[in-house]
Formats: structure tokens, C-alpha cells, sequence
């Protein structure tokens, strides 16, 4: 696991990614390597049509507003970029709608009781 980061409850057995050290805006925050699937997870991460399952990639939690972004570069491994400075103690979060053509799990964001599901769930034939 990386040491900057933290797996902890937030409520309920919901679990959250945080970072231990300040993170500045363009700072890679966590390389993404695993096992890659053809078919979504609950947890894992879309990179083009596969799915990837990262542990400490499961524990990022959706915000309409994140703190990071998947990047996707040629021939290395994906990984999360802050894209705003995130302080101690505080969240990663990454926007699924962002990566993710459709979830396995659609629920309401936190962020403002909008459903997520996905970016391109209505737009199939």
C-alpha cells in the first residue's frame, strides 16, 4: 500500500481513500495496476472497454467536484493526478462519470441527490 494514503470508515462500512501529506495540483496521487476484467465491478475502474480492479482504486469515492483524475497514458499504467491541492487527512475522490460508461451499482451522489450512472448509459442503441 502507499504510504501517503489511507483506507478509512466514513460511515456505515462505507470506506474512503485519504491522504496522510499535502498533495499540489498536478502531483500523481496513485498509480493504478491490477487485474483488468471485460465486464464492470462495483469497485473496479473503466480504462477504455476494460475494467480495472485496484484496491486502494476501489476505496475512491465519486464527488461532482474531485480532487483528482484518472489519466490514461500510452504504454504505462493508468494512474489518479490531483487536479486541485488536497490537504491532509482529506478524501481522494475522482468523478465516475468521467471514466465509467455504466455502473453496476447507479446511486444518488451526495453531492447534490443527483442519480450517477454512468456517462454514456443512455446514448446505447
Amino acid at each position: 500500500m502507499n504510504e501517503t494514503l489511507v483506507i478509512k470508515e466514513i460511515k456505515d462500512g462505507m470506506k474512503g481513500l485519504f491522504t496522510k501529506k499535502r498533495l499540489v495540483n498536478g502531483m500523481k496521487v496513485l498509480e493504478l495496476d491490477g487485474n483488468y476484467f471485460p465486464y464492470p465491478t462495483r469497485t473496479s475502474i473503466q480504462i477504455g472497454d476494460q475494467h480495472l480492479e485496484h484496491y486502494e482504486g476501489g476505496h475512491v469515492n465519486h464527488h461532482c467536484d474531485p480532487n483528482t483524475k484518472v489519466i490514461v497514458p500510452n504504454f504505462t499504467s493508468p494512474f489518479l493526478v490531483a487536479i486541485k491541492t488536497i490537504e491532509p487527512k482529506e478524501e481522494i475522490t475522482f468523478d465516475y462519470e468521467s471514466t465509467e460508461e455504466e455502473l453496476v451499482s447507479p446511486f444518488k451522489c451526495e453531492c447534490h441527490g443527483k442519480l450517477i450512472v454512468g456517462y454514456n448509459v443512455f446514448q446505447r442503441v
